[in-house]
């Protein structure tokens, strides 16, 4: 009894043709197809063809977890939001890095200027070390994005940085 009867579905082409019609000739053209392949595999490497097709040559990818490079990928990019859609540190940084005003007129204001200008750095700081993180701890199997967001995070926060420390260090001293 064949494995048809039972409720099994086969896909092999001798179940779908179950009376052999084939001519002798036919086997030997079918062999010849199958050596020409060999030969061609055989020469050809391979890594070029699978490039071409989009084949991933590598391993599988990760499949994540709570400390792999895309967690901290993400946590970089969050960090990294909360300082750029916060306008007043380029404020900042216009009043007293590239405009010099010395309008301040209270010890308040300065530690008030301080503190915004001291958060902003320290999230900048945090968005950068995450972004190195998740680029030290990827390897061949991180996936792609992780790390394009990973070094966009640590490039553009460390310009950020850098206007922190700037205005930082152009702030007003105490009357």
């Amino acid at each position: 009894m064949s494995a048809r009867y039972f409720g099994a579905v086969s896909t092999s082409p001798e179940d779908k043709n179950p009376a052999d019609h084939s001519s002798p000739e036919d086997g030997a053209a079918e062999a010849s197809t199958t050596d020409t392949a060999a030969e061609a595999s055989a020469t050809d490497t391979g890594a070029g063809d699978a490039f071409l097709a989009g084949t991933p040559m590598g391993t599988a990818p990760a499949t994540g977890g709570l400390f792999s490079a895309e967690t901290f990928g993400v946590i970089g990019l969050m960090l990294f939001a909360l300082v750029a859609l916060n306008t007043r540190l380029l404020q900042l940084f216009g009043w007293f890095f590239v405009g010099g005003i010395p309008t301040v007129q209270s010890r308040g204001e300065i530690s008030m200027y301080t503190g915004e200008v001291a958060a902003a750095g320290g999230l900048s700081a945090l968005a950068v070390l995450a972004g190195a993180v998740a680029l030290f701890r990827g390897n061949a199997s991180t996936r792609a994005w992780a790390r394009w967001a990973a070094a966009a995070t640590v490039i553009t926060g460390a310009l950020l940085l850098l206007v922190s420390v700037l205005t930082f260090v152009n702030l007003p001293q105490s009357p």
